[in-house]
């Protein structure tokens, strides 16, 4: 089981400076990850719900973190199904996975082998 989160590539070098996810890095007070994702279908089109932002995003922006879930778990991290109140950016939709959040901060130690190798092509 994984919890992916959607970035911005550009956001890529302050995530691998601190070490992982922060809610520093966002305007919100929870990190949105689709859980157990059942497709790609999010992945490819996260990019469509960055159209209004002020900074270009197009497919080739978005990249995916995954993390495992089990591993999050064993460490006793928060894993929330809801928050209120809270404007994610994540809709329901049958293709995606449901929305989990985490307060504050998440270690990219809990990636998956698959995303700590993506993750080294960049840095």
């Amino acid at each position: 089981m994984i919890l992916r989160h959607f970035t911005h590539r550009r956001h890529l070098k302050a995530i691998v400076a601190r070490g992982g996810l922060s809610v520093k890095d966002t305007a919100e007070p929870y990190l949105q990850f689709e859980f157990n994702p059942p497709s790609d279908h999010l992945k490819e089109t996260f990019h469509l719900l960055h159209q209004s932002t002020s900074e270009p995003w197009d497919e080739t922006d978005t990249v995916t973190l995954d993390f495992d879930f089990v591993k999050i778990q064993a460490a006793d991290i928060d894993v929330l199904e809801q928050v209120e109140p809270f404007p994610g950016k994540i809709d329901f939709d049958s293709a995606n996975g449901p929305v989990r959040f985490v307060k504050n901060f998440l270690s990219l130690g809990y990636l998956t082998e698959e995303s700590r190798e993506q993750l080294s092509e960049y840095y």
